[in-house]
């Protein structure tokens, strides 16, 4: 019988507080549940009350600083060793890469796609999950090093809470594209639509001190676009004619590339 890994890599560097507390509470744990290793690459930090991401260090077989050259190194020891492995990725992203650490919280370095196809070897990649915006950039990349199936977003990725229906749809044996699509709804959109309103509201004086337009932010107006251009989505990835909500779901669309149907049973 094959053997699996988890590869679990999490930085998202220095955000303020609210968005790392948001960003950050999401169960990591789960994504390093019922593989033979695991293999968590993070900073562990706390807020207060709040543990991040909490048990998930306990079922670590490895823990280290979610450096480029860490993900490069675990990568190729877990193919060498012959592991079918699952990439989990939390992360800020580009059009190039995502962030990593360079061994001290807080100090930003990149993983970029280049880096990526030069110092890892092909190995047995059954899935890439990607939080990282811009992470559908990135799907051929991994494909080109082995990966079966692989989804990013579009753009920016607004919805990183996508991940709690993803990971229980995936260990309850849903095929990776059913767990990608499924876990996208509604729900989880509620909360950072609302964010988007608060965050307009905080920000008044570019409203003429105006809470009315403000709060319209998620309509089809030009409030909307000047605040999203401004704020959050560069002016070429706009989609003229959609509302800023619709603009937020086109954007955080996660875009697929490889095998579909492939579940977390799928080994080789």
């Amino acid at each position: 019988m094959a053997k699996t890994a988890s590869l679990v890599f999490f930085y998202f560097g220095e955000d303020s507080y609210m968005r790392r507390l948001a960003q950050e509470t999401v169960p990591v744990r789960k994504a390093l549940t019922g593989y033979d290793k695991q293999v968590l690459l993070w900073h562990q930090t706390d807020f207060g009350p709040f543990k991040v991401s909490k048990g998930a260090e306990k079922l670590a077989d490895i823990e280290d600083t979610p450096t480029k050259d860490n993900l490069f190194k675990y990568l190729n020891e877990l193919g060498d060793e012959g592991y079918v492995v699952d990439l989990y990725i939390f992360s800020h992203g580009n059009k190039k890469g995502f962030l990593s650490s360079n061994g001290t919280y807080g100090d930003d370095g990149w993983v970029y796609k280049a880096q990526l196809e030069q110092h890892v070897k092909p190995l047995k990649l059954r899935m890439v999950w990607q939080c990282n915006c811009q992470g559908s950039s990135l799907n051929e990349t991994w494909r080109k090093l082995g990966a079966r199936v692989t989804a990013g977003s579009r753009f920016n990725n607004y919805y990183p809470t996508r991940f709690n229906g993803f990971i229980r749809r995936w260990l309850d044996g849903e095929s990776f594209g059913q767990a990608v699509t499924e876990s996208d709804n509604p729900m989880v959109r509620t909360g950072p639509q609302a964010f988007m309103i608060a965050d307009a509201l905080t920000k008044l004086k570019e409203w003429d001190g105006n809470p009315f337009q403000a709060a319209r932010v998620l309509g089809n107006n030009p409030p909307s676009r000047r605040f999203f251009t401004t704020c959050w989505i560069d002016e070429d990835e706009w989609q003229e004619g959609r509302s800023g909500k619709q603009n937020l779901n086109y954007s955080s669309r996660m875009l697929f590339s490889g095998q579909r149907n492939i579940t977390k049973k799928t080994v080789w």
